[in-house]
């Protein structure tokens, strides 16, 4: 019997942060909401604040970097939603949580919960200590989470409806290899982030567009902060 497919959406607030509403469920990545972080001029402003949510049931953070797991933000909306939080070791070493709602993501797992199928993927980010992507489904959507990662040969295995890419290069792709990935992954829609956050990360994202529709491999999806995508 075939999954009977219903709607599901993206809402992208920044940088790596996205809200996923996907079977039931709202998911939130890399929470990093400080609008006038300490060590570093912010460009765009971020499109929530912890303080403004009032339902989370999963929170999925790639790599224990400041601009991908604040605790402030992690913990804030944990308290207040009882979220399960997923994370590499490292990160998860930085946040109070309680331990019956944290999970530690290795590369390769996959499992069930609260109706959700989540396969923890690799990441290419010698940076990051221990860094991760994710791809989550349910009811016949899927979605790709590629976090902090240069392209992979892995990549060829991935096969979702939306993949969320990095191409603001320094330590994630860039534009061309952003566009190289999606040679590799069988996806229909590519939603860019991680970039123009920073001056270091700044990147054109109509040559990303352009890019992407010449290769025709997947439907580039340019989101503004705030701005929302069904699928």
């Amino acid at each position: 019997m075939l999954e009977e497919k219903t709607m599901a959406s993206v809402k992208f607030l920044g940088h790596a942060s996205f809200e996923i509403e996907l079977g039931g469920r709202i998911i939130y990545t890399d929470p990093w909401w400080d609008a006038k972080p300490l060590k570093m001029e912010r460009l765009v402003p971020p499109g929530i604040q912890a303080e403004s949510i009032r339902k989370a049931d999963l929170i999925m953070i790639s790599n224990e970097k400041p601009d991908h797991c604040d605790k402030f933000d992690v913990q804030r909306v944990q308290e207040k939603t009882f979220a399960q939080v997923l994370a590499p070791d490292p990160a998860l070493a930085k946040l109070e949580l309680n331990p019956k709602l944290r999970m530690t993501a290795y590369q390769g797992d996959s499992f069930h919960n609260m109706g959700l199928d989540i396969t923890v993927t690799k990441a290419k980010q010698p940076q990051s200590q221990y860094p991760a992507g994710y791809i989550v489904s349910a009811e016949g959507k899927r979605v790709y989470f590629a976090g902090d990662t240069y392209d992979f040969f892995e990549m060829h295995e991935i096969s979702v409806d939306v993949a969320l890419l990095p191409i603001g290069g320094r330590e994630t792709m860039d534009v061309i290899s952003a566009v190289n990935a999606l040679k590799m992954l069988k996806c229909t829609y590519v939603v860019p982030m991680h970039y123009n956050t920073f001056k270091m990360i700044q990147a054109n994202v109509r040559e990303f567009e352009e890019k992407a529709k010449k290769g025709g491999r997947a439907e580039p999806v340019l989101l503004r902060v705030g701005e929302s995508f069904s699928f």
